[in-house]
């Protein structure tokens, strides 16, 4: 309705600006008349009220789908109401019927893509795995440095991976009953090597009674992403990365927290944004900008709170709320 009187404002305007005319003309020829004057106005409303409402019935289902812009029109009635709201109707039809063509297009060959991509991934975990056990428990420096590149391609991988399959997050998802602390200790021993050659401890004060409903292996990988962030970003060697778990009112509070370089203040409200690294990603080069968007994804999917503190200079924090039903 609001719409339709803004569109026809200019025409309320020139019936005004013609009334008070046509008033003026008749006194100026002399008709002084109050009564006379009086008519004259009231047939101007009478017409105005008359055509405004006629326009507002036969256009009616125009404004009515222009008012609600946020809804998409998949119902379409070409053969209601007036001439123009039916060719308008029609139209919409048209346009609706070719956009839902080309996005089921678009969503063929997103769905060839994900499936080629998660083939070339599998594919390259066999070639990845048979390198580490040649690599395996060797102590020349050439294999150990394998050993590293080795884990960087498999955390790329993985990465790719659980970004692929966010997209039928519901099709992977498998609820388990486990506490909170085997699932920091299986994260810990994914990363083991990571710590041992950045010479980092990890510390670990969670009560073995802390259950949960959850998904163990997306549980574990968002951790897995987390632990990667901390080490990476704690290049003083000999200290501690913190994971622990208290008790609330609703749940749990899971921290992660390192004693690395931190992060810019500015930087803080954007770090969760894809392929977002800020000022750090100047400095390590090899900074993605995923890891902590997919930790993002994930809480949000698992329905999970999720925030960041950080000093530069004094380290950062992970704080994730998990709420248990009671």
């Amino acid at each position: 309705m609001r719409l339709f009187f803004r569109s026809h404002l200019s025409f309320l305007l020139f019936a005004l600006i013609l009334s008070l005319s046509t008033v003026g003309i008749f006194w100026l020829d002399g008709y002084s008349s109050a009564r006379l004057t009086i008519y004259v106005l009231f047939l101007w409303i009478v017409l105005s009220i008359l055509f405004l409402t006629v326009r507002y019935f036969g256009y009616r289902r125009v404004f009515k789908r222009l008012e609600q812009a946020d809804v998409v029109a998949s119902e379409f009635h070409p053969n209601e109401g007036s001439p123009f709201t039916q060719a308008f109707e029609s139209y919409l039809a048209q346009q609706y019927h070719a956009y839902q063509i080309d996005l089921q297009k678009w969503r063929a060959k997103d769905a060839d893509r994900n499936i080629f991509i998660n083939q070339w991934v599998h594919q390259m975990k066999t070639p990845v795995s048979v390198i580490e056990l040649m690599t395996q428990n060797q102590s020349d420096p050439t294999l150990r440095s394998i050993q590293e590149e080795t884990d960087k391609i498999k955390q790329g991988l993985d990465t790719v991976l659980y970004t692929l399959r966010l997209e039928t997050f519901e099709n992977d998802f498998v609820v388990d009953h486990t506490d909170l602390k085997t699932l920091a200790t299986e994260a810990i021993n994914e990363h083991k090597r990571l710590f041992i050659r950045h010479q980092l401890y990890p510390k670990v004060d969670i009560d073995s009674s802390l259950f949960l409903e959850t998904d163990k292996k997306w549980f574990v990988f968002m951790l897995g992403q987390l632990l990667s962030n901390a080490i990476k970003y704690s290049p003083q060697k000999g200290s501690n990365i913190e994971i622990t778990a208290i008790t609330e009112s609703t749940g749990y509070l899971l921290t992660i927290q390192d004693y690395g370089i931190g992060i810019e203040k500015s930087d803080l409200p954007r770090v969760f944004r894809p392929f977002f690294t800020g000022e750090n990603g100047r400095k390590y080069q090899h900074s993605t900008g995923m890891g902590l968007f997919l930790v993002s994804e994930i809480c949000q999917k698992l329905g999970y709170r999720l925030a960041i503190e950080s000093q530069i200079g004094s380290g950062t924090t992970i704080l994730i709320r998990i709420p248990i039903q009671k």
